[in-house]
């Protein structure tokens, strides 16, 4: 075992010790089983090439072969013109002025961290020690922070931010000749290119360079597209794809005459079919990561503006698209108007809402944040997404998003994610979370996911990766899926369908999963039970035989204080409220820190709430959330909607507040799960109901039980 903190990384992560060849091979072996052919072809081919280069000298020709189509006319249309106008006028002025102030003088801050650079800059950083981590150096490249030095021009009627913009643009291309090899890793990368693409060409539209600049930016940019439209990424596909095709389409749409055309007809095709792939029927991007959902939200919703006149049934097609996005982003999205940090996530994107609960100090980092279509208070088709206070003020309800359930009732919110990892061949930004969950309460967050740390190969990857950093069931301290290597995965499991309903007042759903068949737990399943005002249910269970450790953790968000108040029992102090949060069922309670990282390269220490049992299958697991002073003995037993409900809740008011006469009767919390479980057991008796397929199964009927004796 390797700890990180107070975390076991199963010896599979462990990044100190040596992985055996045989499991080198077997975890290969998955590689080759789940890829898709184009990939491994992708993947070869881009080999190839890059051995060609090295030694068959190809890279020294390869400025001239770029250069041979010349520059191509400009295509001079409105409708990217109209888009470029809005890159600069949707960036927020004080994150927008903060980002070009440092720029200026000559400090770059990507991921939380910041360098000042020498000047002339040297775009290899090779002056730099430490150097900064790959993704760093991506973002450097990337150059949307032009947009920025474009927008705070705007604001201060200065020419001298746009000024600096194209000194960069001048002294990026002398410094990252095509046929150098140093620049080849970074600044020539297929993806690195697709983000810098339309940054430039809308730096063109609003700021122009002059004369004596402008045909080096075309000749470039021209260079640029050629190459990208020869590499694009179908080794990865996913959405460095759909940013290839992007950038292919913009840069098409940007010149004129047959080799833009073609550039225009390419992209066209691939996106049709990718955002059929891509974009799975309930509007989710397939790789399961709500960031990058957001990110593609923007990429759709670009095209779509810049290719209105062009190629008007492809952009149709995409406003369609986008517009399913944007109404699954919105359903999933925490009363704080952010997404969840489900796989590879983070807090800080504009375009999921106008509000952000505070990370640690409730600071926005202006470096964290994606531009594009998105960044605009709109969705697809001028939709506005809802502020928090609207969210806030939602009538108590339960919904099934494709593979998610979630549940609102005012400020309070549980998002269930019942659905895979991610896609088989495609597994980068996935996590081991199988049946994982997110929690607000009072509009606050208070369980939550680890998010991401980095991209780099080392121990906080593979700790945000690992299912311990989640608020999942683990079996034995192994992970649900190897995670290896940066963005792969070896063995794993899948979930069954999703199964949602509702008793009396609670609103509840269920699923499993097999990801832990190799330890001959064929299944690990989960029911999660709501009723408005409280109290909620979340039962875990485990099939199979033999003795094993269960550890159920729940991540609290660092705002939140833990208090273990008893043997069973916590006390979470949040700013949405103070919340009790009771154990059932025989095992270990214990308060451990961990890790939450809502942006990649900020870590701050969290609670971690930490049951554990040693116990024979098949068992089970609950635990119950209410408000304090609805605490174990103190539970709504009746129609509990609009009761116990604290007075700072957006949806509250004074009116609301629930009479003497009207308080329900109270129960214990193991009671009440007792009375839930009958009311479900007694509706599988109907053969085709929900329940029936999860009450039939007699392990399942004998951990219950076990589980409500040792409540009892």
């Amino acid at each position: 075992m390797h700890r990180l903190g107070e975390f076991e990384l199963p010896s599979a992560m462990d990044p100190s010790g040596p992985v055996g060849c045989s499991r080198a091979l077997v975890r290969w072996g998955y590689v080759l089983r789940y890829y898709r052919p184009g990939q491994l072809a992708g993947r070869a081919a881009r080999r190839l090439r890059r051995w060609a280069e090295r030694r068959l000298g190809r890279r020294r020709r390869l400025g001239t072969a770029l250069a041979r189509g010349g520059v191509p006319a400009l295509r001079g249309d409105p409708a990217l013109a109209a888009w470029a106008q809005r890159q600069v006028a949707g960036a927020d002025p004080a994150l927008a002025a903060a980002e070009a102030e440092r720029v200026m003088a000559g400090r770059f801050r990507f991921l939380n961290q910041e360098w000042r650079l020498p000047q002339p800059l040297d775009w290899q950083l090779r002056e730099i020690d430490p150097p900064p981590t790959r993704l760093w150096r991506f973002e450097l490249h990337y150059q949307e922070y032009l947009l920025d030095l474009a927008a705070y021009g705007r604001a201060t009627a200065s020419a001298e931010p746009a000024q600096r913009a194209w000194d960069l643009v001048a002294s990026w291309i002398d410094g990252n000749r095509p046929d150098d090899s140093a620049a080849a890793d970074d600044a020539w990368h297929p993806y690195v290119i697709s983000r810098r693409v339309p940054v430039w060409i809308a730096l063109w539209h609003t700021a122009p360079p002059e004369a004596s600049l402008a045909g080096r930016v075309l000749e470039s940019l021209a260079m640029q597209s050629r190459f990208l439209a020869k590499n694009l990424e179908f080794d990865l596909g996913g959405n460095h794809l759909l940013e290839n095709l992007r950038a292919l389409a913009l840069a098409g749409a940007f010149f004129a005459g047959p080799e833009a055309d073609g550039w225009l007809r390419r992209a066209g095709r691939l996106l049709r079919r990718e955002l059929s792939r891509q974009v799975l029927p309930h509007g989710e991007h397939f790789e399961r990561s709500p960031s990058y959902h957001q990110r593609m939200l923007e990429v759709v919703e670009d095209v779509r503006d810049v290719l209105a006149g062009i190629a008007p049934e492809l952009s149709a097609q995409c406003a369609r698209t986008a517009a399913r996005m944007a109404e699954f982003l919105q359903a999933v999205l925490h009363p704080d108007g952010q997404v969840p940090l489900l796989g590879d996530s983070w807090l800080g994107q504009q375009g999921a809402g106008s509000g952000e609960q505070g990370v640690g100090s409730g600071e926005r980092g202006a470096a964290s944040r994606e531009r594009g279509a998105g960044s605009r208070e709109q969705g697809a088709g001028g939709q506005s997404f809802e502020t928090p206070i609207l969210r806030a003020r939602r009538a108590p309800h339960a919904g099934r998003v494709g593979p998610y359930w979630v549940f609102h009732d005012g400020g309070d919110f549980l998002l269930f994610d019942a659905g895979p990892v991610g896609p088989d061949h495609l597994p980068a930004h996935a996590h081991a979370d199988l049946l994982g969950l997110e929690i607000s309460w009072g509009g606050r967050r208070v369980v939550v996911d680890s998010g991401v740390f980095d991209y780099e190969d080392g121990p906080m990857r593979r700790y945000c990766r690992s299912t311990a950093a989640h608020n999942c069931l683990q079996i034995d301290g192994q992970d649900q899926c190897d995670m290896w290597s940066r963005f792969r995965m070896g063995y794993r499991g899948w979930p069954g369908p999703l199964q949602t309903g509702q008793t009396g007042d609670f609103h509840w759903a269920w699923a499993w999963h097999n990801a832990y068949r190799r330890l001959r737990v064929p299944r690990v399943g989960r029911l999660v039970a709501c009723r408005p005002g409280g109290p909620w249910f979340c039962l875990d269970w485990a099939e199979g035989r033999g003795t094993h450790r269960l550890v159920s953790r729940l991540h609290l968000h660092p705002d939140v204080r833990a208090r273990q108040v008893d043997p069973t029992a916590v006390e979470l102090d949040s700013a949405g409220g103070l919340l009790h949060l009771e154990f059932l069922g025989p095992g270990t309670l214990t308060i451990q820190t961990g890790w939450y990282c809502p942006q990649l390269g900020l870590r701050l220490p969290s609670a971690v709430v930490c049951w554990q049992a040693e116990v024979p299958l098949p068992a089970a697991v609950a635990w119950c959330l209410a408000e304090q002073g609805a605490r174990s003995g103190e539970l709504g037993a009746g129609r509990a909607g609009g009761a116990s409900r604290r007075c700072n809740d957006a949806s509250a008011s004074h009116d609301d507040a629930p009479t003497r006469a009207s308080r329900p009767r109270l129960v214990s919390a193991g009671a009440l799960l007792r009375e839930l479980l009958d009311a479900l057991m007694g509706r599988a008796s109907t053969a085709h109901s929900a329940e029936a397929t999860f009450f039939r199964n007699p392990a399942c009927c004998a951990a219950f039980r076990q589980l409500l004796e040792e409540t009892d």
